[in-house]
């Protein structure tokens, strides 16, 4: 059994920032050209029939899944199913959810260590999270409980095996869902081992395997002991993963069935106790058991994870895009022989002027309608389509790599601070600042607001000014 040290914390080495931190976004898959023809070949013969194969017991899972569910009320499906339902549908289930990746290619799960009983440890965390076969990892531990989105219950047969699962669901789209899925999780995780265990993939999505993203705190409200379960895809080539930026699903898929043979390490950790510091802050218990499983992945444990649709890292106070996207914007506008620095922008200080994308084109000289859209959907739009053309202003000028930072500090805080009342000066607000870090540096804007509600507090007023004496050289 593992126990928590109270002033454990998850480990930052490399530091944020660092070159030599990978980027867990993103894969890329590069094949010699013997390698080339070999998928050629294998994708032509092998991948079609494995994939046809594979969809077949998909859709066999269907009648096992629904039979297990079939006339039972909303009131029973609260607590765990019992009986014949559960001894001929759960193992119908495993049996052909094995022969699915076995189709697929995965003829060997190598399983290390020994899976605790859902009295020791009634939470299951997998990690890391690299692709969607991952649910592979379901076998050995005899198909636990999971949590996913409610959203996937309208989809063909996921959704019925998610009902067998009586799996956990959670909406995107309604605020007082995710309390739900708290309270749910810790009924049946104190239920005595009552329930099977809850599995959770706690980084919440799909890396390359470099590093350990950051641990959502869901799997660990509850306070009990977990038990860290290792995914390893020990073979030649890395076909498995399927990250933000990489191949796309149909590639994995494919270039995965066309591999004679596919092997995956399953490791279970030992029991990790929680201290009573880490049973009362969640927050603490995810980052040390993301210690825990890093040191033995022998990969960095980052703060890196999602945030909307971006990539984000944690830069001291500041969540800081991996990739933000003003680098897409910059590709799109070079794409179209856009030099931004060439480009009269005409911003006035402190007023916003709303555009429309027509004028935004004209102002950009662009004629392609692909390339307008493209560019102009970067920006913040309002309830009526329009952007501010400050931030155009300033994000063309950060694009040009004639300015300096001092120049483009000085230039955010023209555009963005706005004139005092009492004619002593200008001030940044919130919503300026936090523009401001979502244009240059991809920042989230609660982030943002967050770091200026810091920085105000040493202050009187609700505002920053600009020292230049305090501007980097």
């Amino acid at each position: 059994m593992r126990q928590g040290s109270p002033g454990d914390s998850a480990p930052r080495e490399p530091a944020p920032g660092d070159p030599a931190l990978p980027n867990p976004f993103v894969h890329e898959l590069h094949l010699s050209r013997l390698q080339q023809v070999k998928f050629c070949l294998l994708g032509v013969l092998l991948a079609p029939i494995r994939v046809l194969l594979a969809f077949i017991i998909l859709f066999l899972l269907w009648p096992f899944a629904w039979l297990q569910v079939a006339g039972l009320t909303e009131e029973q499906l609260q607590e765990p199913i019992t009986g014949w339902r559960k001894t001929v549908c759960h193992n119908g289930v495993l049996g052909l959810s094995r022969l699915l990746f076995f189709l697929l290619g995965f003829l060997r799960i190598r399983v290390r260590g020994q899976r605790a009983s859902r009295l020791q440890a009634p939470v299951l965390v997998a990690a890391p999270h690299s692709t969607f076969f991952d649910p592979i990892v379901l076998l050995p531990c005899d198909l636990p409980k999971v949590v996913s989105r409610a959203e996937n219950l309208s989809v063909p047969v996921i959704g019925a095996l998610l009902r067998f699962n009586q799996a956990i669901l959670v909406s995107r789209n309604d605020p007082a869902s995710r309390r739900r899925v708290v309270e749910e999780v810790r009924r049946r995780a104190t239920s005595g081992g009552k329930w099977p265990q809850v599995l959770f993939f706690p980084e919440g999505t799909c890396s390359n395997k470099k590093a350990l993203l950051k641990f959502k705190p869901g799997a660990f409200i509850a306070g009990v002991p977990v038990q860290p379960v290792l995914i390893r895809y020990p073979n030649s080539l890395d076909t498995t993963s399927w990250a933000w930026r990489g191949p796309g699903v149909l590639k994995v898929l494919w270039l995965t069935a066309s591999q004679p043979c596919s092997i995956v390490d399953v490791e279970f950790l030992p029991v990790y106790q929680p201290s009573p510091e880490e049973s009362r802050d969640p927050t603490l218990y995810a980052n040390n058991v993301q210690r825990v499983m890093a040191q033995a992945l022998g990969i960095p444990a980052t703060e890196c994870e999602f945030v909307g649709s971006l990539p984000v890292i944690v830069v001291g106070q500041l969540k800081v895009a991996l990739e933000p996207q003003l680098w897409e914007l910059g590709k799109v506008l070079r794409k179209a022989g856009l030099s931004p620095g060439c480009v009269d922008t005409g911003a006035e200080p402190g007023r916003s002027r709303m555009i429309s994308q027509e004028e935004f084109a004209r102002q950009l000289q662009l004629l392609d309608p692909q390339t307008v859209a493209g560019a102009f959907s970067y920006f913040q739009q309002d309830s009526s389509g329009l952007v501010d053309f400050r931030d155009v202003a300033l994000a063309l000028a950060a694009l040009d790599g004639g300015r300096s930072l001092e120049d483009l500090t000085h230039l955010a805080f023209e555009l963005f601070a706005e004139e005092q009342a009492e004619g002593s000066g200008r001030l940044l607000y919130q919503d300026g600042f936090s523009t401001i870090l979502h244009l240059l540096l991809g920042s989230p804007r609660p982030a943002a607001m967050t770091l200026h509600a810091e920085l105000c507090q040493a202050g009187p007023s609700h505002g920053l000014s600009l020292v230049p004496e305090l501007l980097p050289p």
